[in-house]
């Protein structure tokens, strides 16, 4: 019988291939796999080091007024300043920072009735006094003698009396915790739906005051003092630049309370400046650098804040924060801050770049 020739091969020669196939074929695939994820690291790698540029500064409000700083005379200023920071220069901070819109409540009909049941929470309840510039002043003599004083359109308020002139406050009554001054500062706006919510969480800060006839100095500790004063701002922008205002670190909101009262008649003096902050109106501005900023102060063109104790100041921190006034002013802008905590001067710079800054002629 004659023998069948086959031209296909045979199943040990396909099984060697099969094997071969699969045995590449893992390779590759581990090759395949290795090789992405080296990629990928090596992409992010460069990017993390090599970033790409942030979109420029947004600068949506345009041209910005300057800030509106308290004039002052040039022999206010110091004779000459001196850097002496922890590591000898001005430090980087950013090139750009957050600007908000401030709002600007206009008169309404019913303004002078809600000023008229404001002050009856507070225990004024006569007809009030109209002075020029929106402004009611009401008086009332229990428990202490008072005056309040309140702007009908921008609620900024003032209440004073004479508790200078009554010596039985004087006589060792316990102040409040730090704690519970602070919280009673802010009871008394709530009282009158005074408290911005951007001040609700914010800590404030306390110093011991003493009387020194129709005078108040800084009490050497808090069981000599005769009272305490309670300075409210605003919670710091991204939790780390504080508020300042033409007063340094007193608050936009600065209250004066005694031991001798009880509930919030203990709070013998309160002063609001506030105005609303609208944190949704925000655009981002560049900034001058701190050493262009230094410059500037050294040259006489910052405004000072606090004089210290000698005309020569020594700057010890520079920092950025923000100025709060309760002069009107459409934006929240930045300011570099230059302190001595040793004697307690403070200077401010605006911190954007002049060319996004009005020019005042």
């Amino acid at each position: 019988m004659p023998q069948m020739n086959t031209t296909g091969p045979n199943l040990t020669y396909v099984s060697m291939l099969a094997r071969k196939a699969v045995k590449f074929g893992s390779i590759g695939l581990v090759t395949l796999i290795v090789g992405r994820v080296v990629l990928t690291t090596a992409i992010a790698w460069w990017k993390a080091v090599n970033p790409p540029p942030p979109p420029p500064p947004t600068v949506g409000f345009g041209i910005l007024p300057p800030l509106a700083f308290p004039p002052q005379e040039a022999d206010e200023k110091p004779l000459s300043y001196k850097l002496e920071t922890p590591n000898g220069t001005t430090p980087f901070f950013s090139d750009r920072a957050k600007v908000f819109l401030i709002q600007h409540p206009a008169a309404n009909l019913l303004a002078d009735e809600n000023a008229k049941q404001l002050a009856q929470k507070y225990g004024y309840v006569f007809e009030p006094d109209k002075l020029p510039k929106n402004i009611y002043r009401w008086n009332k003599s229990e428990p202490l003698k008072a005056k309040f004083e309140f702007n009908i359109v921008s609620q900024q308020f003032e209440q004073s009396t004479d508790y200078l002139s009554h010596p039985e406050l004087l006589t060792g009554n316990s102040l409040p915790t730090s704690f519970d001054a602070v919280k009673q500062v802010k009871d008394f706006l709530k009282k009158g739906a005074l408290l911005g919510s951007d001040m609700a969480t914010a800590s404030g800060e306390v110093v011991y005051l003493k009387a020194l006839g129709d005078e108040l100095a800084p009490a050497v500790s808090p069981s000599d003092a005769d009272f305490m004063q309670v300075d409210l701002n605003r919670t710091p922008i991204d939790m780390q630049y504080r508020m300042y205002t033409p007063n340094g670190f007193e608050g936009i909101v600065t209250a004066i309370l005694s031991g001798a009262l009880k509930n919030l008649d203990n709070i013998v003096y309160i002063k609001s400046g506030y105005n609303t902050v609208d944190y949704t109106q925000v655009h981002t501005y560049p900034l001058r650098s701190s050493a262009e900023a230094w410059q500037l102060l050294k040259a006489g063109e910052g405004y000072i804040a606090s004089p210290g104790e000698s005309e020569n100041v020594t700057i010890r921190e520079i920092t950025l924060g923000y100025f709060d006034t309760a002069e009107p002013q459409d934006y929240l802008q930045p300011v570099y801050v230059f302190y001595n905590p040793e004697d307690g001067f403070m200077g401010f710079v605006p911190a954007l770049d002049p060319q996004f800054i009005q020019v005042i002629q």
